[in-house]
């Protein structure tokens, strides 16, 4: 049975998180400077809803409210990790094993310092064992529903609730970046990311090199956008990749990549979505650099791997010398 709540003791730390030496019973006034530990377990399932429990409409402190997946105070001897394991243990039944994780973020209060674990488990809640001092009910719920719980008076009020759902998908347990690069269809509000990534890059696009051409160009994105053969990598907020190409001539029209996002797939996928629009009966053209160019080194070689061939060479806007490749249409099944 796990402790009474009234007969637990706490560690004291002081504000930089040092131990103190000393310990305070739970209820005991912490004065000035004194600081106790907290621990709180958020679980999201694969679909990123979250895991909350409503508590007991006889239990001290926001009755028959619903709450996060589980949480309380650190007792003595207890570090943060093997608090919110505890926690976890007494409140839903659940064994985690929290001992290679660091808490994803940690809020400070007038005296806690409160720490908050995210973990993803599809945990099957008819196998959960409730405390029936503390826990009335368990549930699933999305983004949505748990800001509309918030709003409505049924959740305990988070100012962090919302943004709960991004830190889950963005960073792991040690604040490494997890979330993946979304490829799909550009939309409009993609311009502005759009013309910007392009422009760190502009030296390298032959035909860019005038405003005149780059508002032909911002002209061109937004057609394409519209018509839908317009493909965007986005990592969080930020564009990373971008490709146009053409369903009527069956062709690759343009394509970037983040120089700081390379050699990571982004061109890849990229190029496997527009295949989706394309005439797949039809040979797919594209032109880049010219061998012996140092710019058109990767982009050749990441065509060719896709089975692009080269074919002739070609001048582009009347001053550069490209080189067309071409898919043809019996190797579209590679």
């Amino acid at each position: 049975m796990p402790e009474e709540k009234g007969n637990e003791i706490w560690d004291i730390y002081t504000k930089n998180r040092e131990k103190a030496g000393y310990t305070r019973r739970r209820g005991d006034r912490l004065e000035k400077g004194e600081f106790h530990m907290v621990a709180n377990v958020c679980i999201f399932n694969s679909k990123n809803q979250l895991l909350i429990q409503q508590r007991q409409p006889f239990k001290k402190g926001w009755p028959n409210m619903w709450a996060l997946s589980a949480g309380g105070s650190a007792v003595a001897g207890d570090c943060s990790y093997q608090a919110a394991e505890r926690e976890a243990w007494e409140e839903l039944g659940l064994k985690l094993d929290l001992s290679d994780a660091r808490p994803d973020f940690t809020i400070y209060g007038d005296h806690s310092f409160n720490d908050y674990y995210i973990v993803e488990q599809d945990v099957d809640l008819t196998r959960l064992h409730l405390q029936e001092e503390e826990v009335k009910a368990v549930r699933w719920a999305d983004r949505e529903e748990v800001l509309k719980m918030q709003e409505q008076g049924l959740m305990i009020p988070r100012w962090f609730l919302g943004q709960l759902f991004e830190i889950r998908q963005w960073y792991d347990a040690h604040g490494k970046e997890c979330h993946k690069v979304q490829i799909d269809f550009a939309a409009m509000k993609n311009l502005a990311a759009w013309m910007n990534l392009v422009e760190i890059m502009r030296d390298h696009f032959p035909g860019l090199e005038t405003e005149e051409k780059w508002e032909d160009y911002q002209r061109t994105v937004e057609k394409n956008i519209q018509r839908g053969t317009a493909i965007c990598a986005v990592d969080g907020y930020m564009l990373v990749g971008v490709l146009l190409f053409s369903t009527e001539q069956n062709r690759l029209s343009f394509m970037a990549v983040h120089p700081e996002f390379r050699r990571r797939g982004i061109a890849t996928e990229m190029i496997r979505l527009m295949y989706t629009k394309m005439n797949r009966s039809r040979d797919i053209v594209l032109e880049t650099f010219r061998e012996g160019d140092e710019r058109g080194t990767a982009p050749r070689a990441l065509y060719q791997s896709l089975g692009f061939e080269p074919e002739e060479l070609c001048v582009f806007d009347n001053q550069y010398e490209m080189q067309r490749f071409i898919l043809k249409a019996e190797q579209k099944g590679r």
